[in-house]
């Protein structure tokens, strides 16, 4: 895979494919696109939201650069076995934010020599952090999807 950044057009196209699946039941609020040393090569935020560092800080720098210890331990841990093994992996990541506390829930998906991170936030109660309309501008070009579903 290229270590280039993809366009708008090119995330777009890619999670319009996704999406057109029967099993797919969540959009996620951020994405993620690493290599095998954990480094940032990629971002796309199919719903406008805030990070931490802000998506283009991330791209060239490494998960230990960006999370705490644990965290980075944890996403390190199951990126690669994600890759390792080519089978998606599941991680919860715990950030104190804001006087509330976020639960990332990262699920990563090899794919080709990288790993995609597909991240939503939730706060402890379970509710997410973002509340996804069907009506939601950026989402629309996932409108042409059998499952769109939020």
């Amino acid at each position: 895979m290229s270590r280039e950044r993809w366009s708008k057009a090119m995330w777009e196209e890619f999670l319009s494919r996704i999406f057109s699946g029967d099993h797919v039941s969540f959009v996620p609020h951020k994405i993620f696109r690493w290599d095998e040393n954990g480094i940032y090569r990629d971002c796309f935020f199919p719903v406008p939201c805030q990070h931490l560092v802000g998506g283009e800080h991330l791209i060239g720098r490494t998960i230990n650069e960006i999370l705490p210890k644990d965290s980075a331990r944890s996403l390190k841990k199951a990126l690669t076995k994600t890759l390792k093994t080519q089978r998606p992996q599941d991680v919860q990541l715990v950030f104190p934010t804001l006087g509330k506390t976020v639960v990332a829930v990262v699920r990563l998906f090899p794919y080709e020599s990288e790993a995609l991170g597909f991240v939503t936030d939730h706060y402890l109660d379970g509710c997410p952090v973002i509340s996804v309309s069907p009506q939601e501008p950026s989402l629309a070009f996932l409108k042409g999807s059998s499952t769109y579903t939020l």
